[in-house]
């Protein structure tokens, strides 16, 4: 017999009583008498308590609050923080957005995801992003098999799974349903009243209004809730008040269906429905969200499956007519009713057990723990200074992520990020390392590089830099006069072997590529450009308000002083400086943070300018994807962190760089674009901050289309080595 020591983690949008939940609830039961621990994070709903009465430890994560995108980042954090908690060993998700954001976090712990597709309503961007970034990917029928495959998605088959003890001939408790009399024919449809199967519905009643003549005493009980409730409850009203009595009975969403299925002589229903109220020996009239098939009987067995009982394919779309015709027929007989539930009991039995089902779960899971059950799966490892939450390398991370998800095949290959508790001195189980974007060719780093050498990894050197607070002298043509690696012979030597060994090398801007040059690395670093210029902000239009003052971003911060002339107040004064100019000249300030330690900076200089009334003061932390968003409609930017500088390029709003050190100079000489940069040690620096965004501003068209092609150049530097497969 198949067990679990496993700690699993279940994701939904929300506990609400539809297919997709009940099939969660069911596997975890299986599960846990399987030996798992199990595990809950997602939205609430009415399934609370059955979910924690199956030993579910329930973590709910509200997201419906605020727009996704207003709190991305902040549920990944709380996602991340419930894997962490709990000591998750697999993460399954079944919906989107939440499955989504449950994954990103997943990745980034480095816990393998399980994403089961339970129909082929998902938009089909989110499942397919979704699916990137699961190490297995599950349908629970054929025609939802086959319509991702079709979209790129490969997915193992697992039907859904009936307790066959739980779902039995007859109820330990009969529904209670005022007005029903005991003699009544009672047709119970049983669905989530929204999308088509809300029209469905809709159809079932209207059809009762000719067959009530001919089917003794019929009654109606419609079982669920949804989006057109609203709909369907009006109809009923009309259709029980024409009829003189309530025939028609709406009895509303129901954690434990099982009652109504008792009190059934037929229902009607798709999917997962189907199933459990012929486990409970009930004929089905199958029509779902795709269409009709009909009623279940021996010789429909093999086309009510392959069609998931018409929620994933159907024989002909439903109509009244339809309708009628079929439940006309099927109640003319009540004893063949009883033999056609009896018989379909016995199917479920032997094609749905939920302990089969369970077993084919757990194996999907030890294939895929510690890397995946295939050993051609190959890991790799992605450096960086993550796990800090600073805007920057993460972004980094998310854009090679992204493009890993893009290019590689999920099932082949695994990507890990070097977060805090990741070993850098044992490589031994990846079988490429990355050195990733930031600056990373320094001690400690390039340390990690040289060890993938020694131990004869695949070695990717991918955007990194150079950076260092020694202060540069650059000539007319932007080549470096001073040298900056004397008395390094370790650091020469180190550097040579990696760029002889690695497969890619891409550095982020020319003086990088100089130092390299100056420790005897040859003509093989190429400039890739800084990964952060992969991002691309959404396609949503701007909304300029012509009655609202244009906006200058500001990014400031810390770097503890270690800056070029040491002063940060001076810096801060001078920024303080520029910021009130500006906002004489017409134009609000809009100040932005990229790392947590920057708040406190920011906010003097927020106190510095005084000005409340034209001045933004944003304490958030915002993703890439905000950040992109809100540099689109600002005029123009002042930064100091070296990525809010190549965000805004990213967004194609000129910015002015404020070199702190090296790596800002390398980054605006990767545009070509160096008369964009102020050194933070430059005289008078107040009054050359704003002279500099004044060119910004009045050359931004030309400097927009720069950017815009020193980008298109960079995307393909920077997803070439993963066109070239040279992972």
């Amino acid at each position: 017999m198949t067990s679990s020591n496993d700690r699993i983690l279940m994701v939904l949008d929300s506990l609400r009583t539809g297919g997709t939940e009940t099939h969660v609830l069911s596997m975890g039961k299986a599960l846990r008498k399987k030996g798992a621990q199990l595990f809950y994070a997602g939205g609430n709903g009415p399934f609370y308590q059955e979910f924690v009465d199956a030993g579910f430890l329930v973590e709910p994560i509200e997201s419906a609050r605020e727009p996704l995108s207003a709190r991305r980042q902040h549920l990944i954090e709380c996602y991340r923080a419930c894997m962490k908690k709990h000591r998750i060993t697999i993460v399954h998700v079944h919906q989107t957005p939440s499955g989504f954001l449950a994954a990103t976090a997943a990745n980034e712990l480095g816990i393998p995801v399980v994403f089961t597709l339970h129909g082929t309503y998902y938009p089909k961007d989110e499942a397919i992003k979704v699916a990137q970034r699961s190490s297995a990917v599950i349908s629970v029928s054929k025609p939802v098999q086959l319509f991702w495959q079709k979209r790129g998605v490969k997915t193992t088959l697992i039907s859904n799974g009936i307790d066959m003890e739980e779902f039995q001939s007859g109820s330990t408790s009969r529904a209670d349903v005022p007005s029903l009399p005991p003699d009544a024919t009672v047709v119970t449809y049983v669905s989530r009243l929204a999308w088509q199967k809300a029209t469905v519905c809709n159809m079932v009643l209207r059809a009762t209004k000719t067959l009530r003549g001919e089917i003794p005493n019929l009654h109606i009980v419609v079982v669920g809730s949804g989006a057109q409730a609203i709909h369907v409850h009006e109809l009923a009203k009309v259709l029980n008040k024409a009829a003189g009595q309530p025939y028609i009975h709406i009895v509303g969403e129901q954690t434990d269906v099982r009652p109504f299925y008792a009190i059934s002589d037929l229902v009607i229903g798709t999917g997962r429905v189907a199933l459990e109220a012929m486990a409970c020996g009930k004929p089905v009239l199958a029509i779902g969200n795709h269409g009709y098939v009909g009623l279940v009987e021996p010789s429909s067995y093999e086309l009510a499956w392959d069609c998931y009982f018409g929620d994933h394919s159907s024989v002909q779309k439903p109509s009244p007519p339809l309708i009628d015709s079929a439940l006309r027929q099927a109640c003319s007989d009540r004893s063949q009713l009883k033999e056609i539930g009896g018989q379909g009991r016995a199917w479920v039995q032997n094609q749905f057990p939920i302990t089969q089902k369970c077993d084919s779960l757990l194996t999907i899971y030890a294939q895929i723990k510690n890397g995946g059950g295939a050993t051609s799966m190959k890991k790799i490892l992605y450096v960086g200074w993550l796990g800090f939450n600073n805007l920057g390398d993460e972004l980094m991370w998310h854009a090679f992520y992204d493009l890993s998800c893009k290019y590689l095949d999920p099932t082949q290959y695994k990507v890990i990020p070097s977060l805090p508790g990741v070993d850098l001195k044992d490589l031994s189980e990846y079988d490429t390392v990355v050195l990733g974007g930031g600056s990373l060719l320094i001690p400690g780093y390039v340390d990690v590089a040289y060890r993938a050498v020694e131990q004869k990894k695949n070695l990717w050197v991918w955007g990194s830099g150079f950076d260092s607070q020694d202060r540069v002298e650059l000539d007319s043509s932007g080549r470096m006069t001073s040298k900056l690696i004397n008395g390094q012979d370790k650091m020469s030597h180190m550097l040579q072997k990696i760029t002889e060994h690695a497969t890619f090398f891409g550095v982020r801007g020319p003086l990088t590529r100089q130092y390299l040059q100056q420790a005897g690395v040859g003509d093989k670093a190429a400039i890739s450009g800084d990964p952060g210029m992969l991002l691309l902000p959404a396609s949503l239009p701007i909304v300029v308000d012509k009655n609202k003052r244009p906006t200058i971003g500001i990014n400031w911060g810390t770097s503890y002083n270690r800056i070029y002339g040491k002063n940060e107040t001076a810096v801060e004064d001078a920024l303080a400086h520029a910021a009130k100019k500006l906002i004489q000249a017409g134009y609000d300030i809009h100040l932005l943070t990229m790392w947590g330690p920057d708040r406190e900076a920011i906010k003097r200089l927020y106190n510095k300018i005084n000005d409340p009334a034209h001045t933004i003061l944003d304490l958030e932390l915002h993703d890439h994807t905000q950040m992109l968003q809100l540099m689109k409609g600002f005029q123009a930017t002042i930064n100091f962190k070296l990525h809010a500088n190549v965000l805004s390029a990213a967004a194609g709003v000129p910015f002015v760089c404020l070199a702190y050190r090296i790596k800002g100079i390398d980054f605006a000489y990767s545009l070509d674009l160096p008369e964009l940069i102020v050194p933070t040690d430059e005289p008078r620096l107040g009054e050359r901050i704003l002279s500099c965004t004044w060119e910004a501003i009045a050359r931004k068209e030309q400097i927009t289309a720069k950017l815009a092609a020193s980008q298109k150049k960079m995307i393909e530097n920077l997803e070439l080595p993963f066109i070239q497969g040279l992972l």
